[in-house]
């Protein structure tokens, strides 16, 4: 007979470097609870573990997994903080866990991923349920989207079948804790969804993971809109079935509830009907308050939260204006804790500070009201009025003034409403199209790209000069040299421009040098590469020609449609874009243009990035927050720190590289086409370095989150195609037939 077993892990307390946490040990009592009731999740064996260390955690975890037979189902639920490495690797924390001095964390007192992939796995259960509320817990599902079997038979009565991944949020900022909130804000309602029964569809008695995840998605759309629940799954993993519903009239009332909101209120019509259900369900008047102040909850929670952030930037206002950097960190820090989204913040400061955070600054947010720090500019970059990005401002400023964050009703009189709401069969509509056909989607897109143009537009060259710096081992300018490069112009439209840069071909040493400081194995051992021609962006793709190529959201199907969702100024990059919309972008590019337009392979893009140097930066032994935008907290060799920006930067804004291209150290990762791979020491010197297939793909450059040794030419990081981060962009190579 099938079994249903959970194992249930909160960790709350830890090492040194890691803040404690109240709601891990809650999450756990209340899933717990849920789970073990026979009217809802009706599970046989529920295991609570809290506070494990590293051997209690690997222990049990191996125990429960090898208990278990063909036809059970088991479910995985992890609450507390999640880490990942400088590799990119990723976490569970124990009691044990810590972090070094310099932040990182001691992967010997944690447990890794892939310890509880293997077990998983190995272990006989068809139905595998996984939940994660932790930072960095989308990262799990790297290399677990193979998992599948098709010789699986399971009846339909069972739910399903395979594996299903959920996590708490893509970000790897996410605030687990809320002041005086008991639960996590997803554990919150994937307790509230079973519990009451609302993540079931009309007329379903019974909650399946899929159901689980809109749900939850859909009420932390209003309430941390932040945060972003993800769901992986495999061979049908999306139907398992975890809870059961009884549908009374309470179930039936909530169901009407839900559908009479608009813009976060209930309005007297709809009033007016849930009046005649409540009495035709016979639901006491204290009863039916209950259950419509229940589902209003998160739309009053945002409400609060608006207006917390509010009353504080109206005080910082009245103490210090323009605001100083101490400020501009508090206010960040509470933005996050409130899970508010960078454009909900920007409509509040246009409210009280007028247009000043779009015009200044470069960011979306208060830093823009500093007038100062924000603003960066490394010493004479020098670029000329035709070279840079700045002429797609023009067509962009109103474009993006009229894109107004959304507000729920009712809101402060302050605010503007504007009507939202969201077609709930339609997302859930995109989202199993999304789930379902991930493994096609590797399929379509491992492979080069070659576009059969509808026509091809003309190009003229023109060559630019810029200036290139050098600087020595503690970070000080010992050379400014004038370099000149070919360039040509693609016009995508509307004004938005996009410049290419001409590379020569050349052999260069691919990999880091000998004795490099804080260099990965994988970056080893070094071999030489020969290279052809190519031309490359001279800036990453930013949001207006992402924008002038893709329109206002990810048209594909195959990728989430809220690719774009934070308002940024049209010269900041794109960002949190899957690396399938990256390539994406190329097609499209290349049908507009005729030309053949893709990802860099991971050995042009060092070569780019090199410009003929052979340190860890082009800029020399190390790297300032004047040459780059990184996490400039911490120093590399004998480099200075600085200031930690917290976001990306507008193109351009430091100075080039000898090849004359911008922000190829920190800002924002790009993109590789590459699958990955590690050096080969024997392999011959080739044209590129490629490898079209697998999950994992090719980072390169570093970003404003990461530390500058991340930052280097030749560090790789990989990472699952399928995955996204607000740190995440990519530039275009164009391969031409001839030189122009």
């Amino acid at each position: 007979m099938a079994r249903k077993i959970a194992l249930l892990i909160g960790v709350s307390d830890y090492g040194a470097g890691l803040k404690s946490l109240q709601c891990p040990t809650n999450g756990v009592a209340a899933m717990q609870s849920i789970l073990e009731c026979p009217e809802i999740g009706g599970f046989d064996e529920v295991v609570a573990l809290l506070n494990p260390d590293v051997g209690e955690m690997r222990s049990r975890i191996s125990e429960v997994f090898a208990s278990l037979t063909k036809r059970d189902l088991v479910l995985f639920y992890f609450t507390g903080h999640g880490l990942k490495d400088m590799t990119g690797d990723f976490y569970l924390t124990t009691t044990q866990t810590e972090l070094f001095p310099n932040g990182r964390p001691n992967a010997g007192t944690a447990v890794e991923a892939d310890f509880l992939k293997r077990e998983l796995s190995n272990c006989a259960a068809e139905r595998k349920v996984v939940i994660l509320d932790c930072c960095f817990g989308a990262a799990f599902a790297d290399g677990f989207l193979a998992m599948s079997d098709e010789s699986v038979d399971i009846e339909a009565q069972l739910g399903g079948k395979g594996w299903c991944i959920l996590t708490s949020s893509t970000s790897s900022r996410y605030a687990l804790e809320q002041q005086g909130k008991s639960l996590s804000v997803y554990t919150r309602y994937l307790v509230e969804g079973l519990k009451t029964g609302g993540a079931a569809p009309d007329g379903q008695d019974f909650i399946s993971v899929q159901n689980l995840h809109e749900y939850v998605t859909e009420q932390i759309r209003v309430a941390a809109p932040a945060m972003e629940p993800a769901i992986f799954n495999g061979q049908e993993g999306y139907s398992i079935v975890v809870a059961s519903v009884q549908l009374n009239n309470e179930q039936r009332y909530r169901k009407q509830v839900q559908q009479k909101v608009r813009n976060g209120a209930i309005g007297p019509a709809g009033l007016a009907v849930l009046r005649q259900w409540q009495q035709r369900l016979a639901i006491a008047d204290r009863q039916a308050a209950a259950i419509e102040a229940e589902i209003l909850q998160p739309y009053r929670e945002r409400q609060k939260h608006l207006a917390l952030y509010v009353q504080a930037l109206e005080a910082e206002k009245t103490v210090s204006y323009p605001l100083n950097e101490l400020a501009i960190q508090d206010l960040k820090d509470l933005q996050r804790l409130l899970s508010l989204r960078d454009e909900d913040v920007c409509f509040v400061e246009q409210q009280i500070f007028g247009q000043q955070c779009v015009e200044q600054g470069t960011g979306s947010s208060v830093e823009g009201l500093a007038g100062g720090p924000a603003a960066v500019r490394a010493e004479e970059p020098e670029k000329e009025a035709e070279e840079g990005p700045a002429e797609q401002q023009t067509e962009q400023q109103t474009e993006q003034q009229a894109e107004q964050p959304i507000f729920d009703q009712p809101t402060p009189s302050w605010l503007r409403s504007v009507g939202h709401s969201q077609n709930r069969s339609q997302n859930r509509s995109q989202n199993r199209s999304q789930n379902r056909s991930q493994n096609a989607i590797a399929q379509q897109w491992v492979r080069a790209i070659r576009v059969t143009p509808k026509s091809l537009q003309p190009l003229q060259s023109q060559d630019i000069q810029f200036k290139a710096l050098r600087v020595n081992a503690h970070g000080k300018i010992i050379k400014r040299s004038r370099g000149e490069a070919t360039t040509f112009i693609e016009k995508l439209g509307a004004g938005i421009t996009l410049k290419m840069v001409r590379i020569p071909s050349g052999r260069f040493i691919m990999g880091a040098a000998a004795g490099e400081k804080e260099a990965s194995d994988n970056e080893y051992p070094p071999k030489a590469v020969s290279l052809s021609e190519f031309w490359i962006g001279q800036y990453v793709v930013t949001q207006a020609q992402w924008k002038a190529i893709m329109g206002p959201k990810v048209i594909n199907a195959q990728t989430p449609p809220n690719a774009i969702h934070r308002i940024k100024k049209p010269l900041q990059p794109i960002d949190n874009i899957f690396w399938t919309d990256a390539v994406e972008f190329c097609q499209r590019l290349s049908q507009l243009t005729g030309r053949d337009y893709r990802l860099p392979s991971d050995a042009q893009w060092e070569y780019a990035c090199r410009a003929e140097t052979t340190t860890p930066f082009h800029f020399g032994d190390t790297l300032t927050p004047d040459l780059a935008n990184y996490n400039g907290n911490y120093a590399y060799g004998e480099g200075p720190k600085g200031l930690y920006r917290e976001q990306s930067t507008e193109v351009g804004c430091f100075p080039p590289n000898g090849f004359g291209l911008y922000d190829m150290h920190g800002n924002v990762w790009e993109w590789c086409l590459d699958g990955w791979q590690n050096f080969e020491p024997h392999s011959p010197a080739r044209d590129n370095i490629q490898r079209l297939s697998g999950q994992k793909k090719s980072l390169r450059g570093g970003s404003w989150f990461y530390l500058p040794t991340n930052c280097r030419s030749a560090h790789r990081l990989t990472y699952p195609f399928h995955s996204r981060t607000d740190d995440i962009g990519f530039r275009v190579v164009c391969l031409l037939p001839s030189t122009l």
